[in-house]
């Protein structure tokens, strides 16, 4: 694909699925091909949104790693405003990295239930720490501990106060009932 845009300057991207585009829009930004990056940004945004909207996760990651990809940036970002829920069913949310969690947790119109955003934040973690099973009342001390080392650039982030005393003891009841 790249080899027919080197020398003539055409690329046909219909017959390809969203992540070799993704792949394509990586590798043309590492090589610093300006108009591939803009047109392959604007077309998935445009084009592939029900996809994007799927794999926010591999967007956030993506972008996370470049500081040029700015239109994938506006997506995931308009997508928190818009519909921060998107952010936490997304297919591969357990994937992104901490400090765009971190970035997602600081946002002032996030507007998502307190109680979900710490049960997505555990099952960030749980992602994060293979080792531990769902069910916290089997955790030892040193479970607890890893956990904690974990989310403790979360933790503070979550606001707790919004948080009613019976959601959570729900939702932790439930959690350890896994």
């Amino acid at each position: 694909m790249f080899h027919r845009y080197i020398y003539g300057g055409i690329i046909s991207i219909d017959e390809y699925e969203p992540s070799d585009l993704l792949k394509v829009l990586v590798a043309a930004n590492e090589l610093l091909l300006q108009e591939p990056v803009e047109y392959l940004q604007k077309y998935l945004i445009e084009n592939k949104l029900e996809w994007m909207e799927q794999h926010l996760g591999l967007i956030i990651r993506t972008y996370f790693h470049s500081n040029s990809l700015s239109e994938l940036q506006r997506f995931c970002t308009d997508v928190m405003a818009r519909s921060p829920e998107k952010i936490f069913n997304s297919l591969d949310f357990t994937s992104i990295p901490e400090k765009s969690l971190i970035s997602l947790l600081k946002r002032d119109d996030f507007q998502v239930k307190e109680i979900d955003v710490w049960e997505n934040v555990l099952k960030w973690g749980l992602e994060k720490n293979p080792t531990l099973t769902p069910d916290p009342t089997t955790w030892s001390d040193n479970d607890f501990k890893m956990m904690e080392n974990t989310l403790q650039h979360c933790l503070p982030l979550i606001r707790f106060f919004n948080v009613s005393s019976k959601d959570f003891f729900q939702k932790t009841f439930e959690t350890s009932a896994l």
